[in-house]
């Protein structure tokens, strides 16, 4: 043996070695066993009448697979998502009903959203209507809580309204990732909530914020063109006076909007003194 090396024999045999003195006496091969069972049997086999045949040895230990996942349904297409939201809507006879109707609606869902925020405050004869949660909203989980929210509960102190006076509510109770805008399809997806909304509610008129206008309004027209201009919204059976403005945070950003709000806010004065 060149270099004082061990042979195959010897190695083997130190192995063994190795193996008995750190307890190991039992050699398994690569199916597992139960060994108590083993045990049982080599038990009854020396015990058992020489004319009785001994039971047969276990096996080796097998495991079902786990039962393979069953397919998660497909998302529902476009329009299927629309007709569901249309059927949900229109069965909600009361607020907390289409609450609840929209809260297990998943068409509409924003995956991201932690908070689920529908309105603030009860039915009055002004409800302002906003597109959806801001940051702070989505942070905190209170609807109508940040500074957007400061900035309208001044506009309705400009024509005598508070939060006692005045219903707020959201076009998209999710907070939109990054706060883009909604997809198309799930923007037709809640309107038929936000409509049905606006008729559970009652208002006598109706502030629409931002891109809620465009959508409950229909047409293709651009925001900036419809700000201040009274529309009769139809809600179900009832008649609404609706009032576009610009968004909450588009104001925010760019002060000179504010002009525009405040068109909307006389006209929406003028209506409810009416």
């Amino acid at each position: 043996m060149p270099g004082g090396a061990l042979d195959e024999t010897q190695a083997l045999k130190a192995l063994l070695e190795y193996y008995r003195a750190i307890g190991v006496d039992f050699a398994l091969d690569e199916s597992p066993h139960d060994r108590f069972a083993q045990a049982e049997y080599e038990i009854a086999a020396a015990e058992a009448p020489e004319s009785s045949p001994a039971p047969p040895p276990p096996g080796p230990v097998t495991r079902e697979a786990p039962p393979r996942a069953l397919n998660v349904a497909a998302p529902l297409t476009p329009q299927a998502a629309l007709e569901e939201a249309e059927t949900i809507a229109n069965a909600a006879a009361t607020l907390e009903e289409l609450r609840e109707g929209l809260a297990g609606f998943e068409g509409g869902r924003a995956s991201r959203a932690r908070h689920f925020l529908f309105s603030s405050g009860s039915p009055a004869p002004l409800m302002a209507l906003d597109y959806a949660p801001g940051e702070a909203e989505e942070s905190g989980g209170e609807a109508f809580s940040g500074a957007e929210a400061r900035l309208l509960d001044a506009m309705m102190a400009a024509i005598g309204r508070g939060r006692t006076s005045a219903y707020y509510a959201y076009f998209s109770p999710w907070r939109p990732a990054g706060g883009q805008p909604l997809a198309p399809h799930v923007t037709a997806a809640l309107a038929p909530f936000a409509l049905r909304h606006i008729a559970l509610a009652r208002p006598k008129a109706v502030l629409l914020l931002g891109d809620t206008a465009r959508i409950v309004l229909g047409g293709a027209e651009s925001p900036a063109r419809l700000y201040a201009r009274k529309f009769e919204l139809q809600a179900g059976a009832e008649t609404v006076v609706a009032v576009p403005a610009p968004g909450l945070a588009a104001m925010r950003k760019t002060p000179s909007l504010k002009r525009h709000a405040w068109r909307a806010l006389r006209t929406l004065a003028l209506i409810l003194e009416s």
